[in-house]
């Protein structure tokens, strides 16, 4: 028999915090232009219990995100792996690890500053909550599943130089694109119906775009397109919906600002529904969760100690403050150091986490996961679903070979060695095959 509970909890601040996504980004806020919520889908089979919960926010670093698992396990009894925790990135959210201000001119000077632990306490004070209510709301239901494809909303911002090879870094539609090869993306939405009779309870979808197309206010809190697809989902089928994300590290959306986030999530809920007749039953699967370790490291922070690491950051900050200009180095030396104190070294050991759901496996990766490393995974084992920002957040994952052509992804959005995503395509087809036998 298989189960199916979920719930909602309202994380909304209503207190100033920092929006995380974007390095330009100066001052506190408390503007709300939609709300943000934490959804959690509880799910049981032969006693078996595991939860599934989708996060409004850029990514959760792995240091909370362990304090997240012990806090629920001490609640509900049901730990990691079997606790799927992700992100939907969006730009317009706070976030709990501390931050750092790169650009000059608002009420925060540039620097460092701490974690914001009033954010944490009050989500874990929601959220805990909203996991304990879907578990007791776990009925039999059926689980239909459809893979929908939805093109003409995103594109991948890699776009490759038609002149030399090189990458072009698009963060909009260019105004020039005969002038460059499109790097390819993963249309398809993978979708779980959770039946209850002849009506959904709930609804879950992966879809892999950034959340970053904006609205009125680049200072106003919000869920982004994922927010309005899980309002119009719910107003076109009546049930909850959830929402993961998938490879979206170079995947941005054709149209951003006004009312284009309403426009993304609507497309998403109506082909939801005219898909209906493709749905089809996949009930009789087996429930389980695994994970595996993966290690990772950084070349460019080789041989480095604190105290280097410190100096670095202290000579690029005295610098950033004589200057208006932004800098890369500044920024790349943030990040270094910041990576660098959360690990106590230039070396981690992160996660990659399954979860069967239906006839699909769901891939939680810690990364902004590029379309490449999907599709590497996907040539092995069609049935791979790659869940970006899952159990952790750390950098962006490119693989090798996009490091020459170069891109902000590759030259400003990872500290990691170039061959980590190769190595994380490799780990990842391993798993799978532990996960199957």
């Amino acid at each position: 028999m298989f189960k199916m509970g979920c719930a909602k909890a309202d994380v909304t601040p209503a207190f100033p915090t920092y929006l995380r996504g974007y390095a330009s980004r100066n001052r506190l806020t408390d503007e709300v232009e939609e709300p943000i919520e934490v959804g959690v889908i509880a799910l049981e089979q032969d006693s078996v219990k595991s939860l599934i919960l989708t996060v409004d926010g850029l990514g959760i670093k792995l240091p909370d995100m362990l304090e997240i698992y012990k806090a629920i396990a001490a609640e509900t009894g049901i730990d990691y792996p079997n606790i799927m925790v992700s992100s939907s990135h969006t730009h317009f959210a706070p976030n709990f690890n501390g931050y750092t201000i790169y650009t000059t001119g608002g009420e925060l000077k540039l620097g460092d500053y701490p974690a914001d632990r009033q954010y944490f306490d009050f989500w874990l004070s929601k959220v805990v909550p909203a996991v304990k209510h879907a578990i007791a709301d776990l009925e039999e239901v059926k689980l239909l599943q459809a893979d929908i494809p939805v093109s003409s909303i995103a594109f991948n911002r890699r776009t490759v130089r038609k002149a030399d090879g090189k990458v072009t870094t698009n963060y909009t539609y260019p105004a020039d694109p005969e002038n460059y090869d499109f790097s390819e993306i993963d249309t398809v939405m993978h979708v779980w119906k959770f039946m209850r009779g002849n009506a959904p309870k709930g609804v879950l979808a992966r879809y892999g775009c950034h959340p970053v197309t904006g609205g009125y206010n680049s200072y106003g809190i919000s869920a982004d397109y994922p927010g309005y697809f899980k309002r119009y989902t719910e107003e076109k089928l009546g049930c909850p919906a959830f929402f993961l994300l998938g490879t979206a590290g170079d995947v941005v959306p054709m149209q951003r600002q006004k009312e284009s986030r309403k426009d993304i999530g609507q497309v998403m809920a109506s082909s939801i529904r005219l898909a209906g007749r493709t749905f089809r039953d996949t009930t009789d699967f087996t429930l389980k969760c695994a994970t595996r370790n993966l290690h990772v490291k950084s070349e460019m922070m080789k041989g480095l100690t604190a105290g280097t690491i410190d100096k670095l950051w202290a000579e690029e900050l005295q610098k950033a403050e004589s200057t208006s200009t932004y800098s890369r180095e500044f920024y790349m030396t943030g990040m270094m150091h910041s990576i660098y104190h959360e690990f106590n070294g230039t070396e981690a050991d992160l996660s990659i986490q399954l979860m069967q759901l239906g006839d699909r496996v769901l891939v939680g990766l810690p990364f902004e996961v590029l379309t490449a490393i999907g599709k590497g995974i996907r040539e092995v084992y069609p049935d791979a679903a790659v869940v970006s920002c899952t159990a952790g957040y750390e950098c962006y994952l490119p693989i090798a070979s996009d490091f020459p052509k170069g891109g902000y992804e590759a030259d400003a959005g990872t500290v990691w060695a170039p061959e980590t995503g190769d190595n994380v395509i490799a780990e990842s087809i391993k798993a799978l095959k532990d996960f199957k036998a």
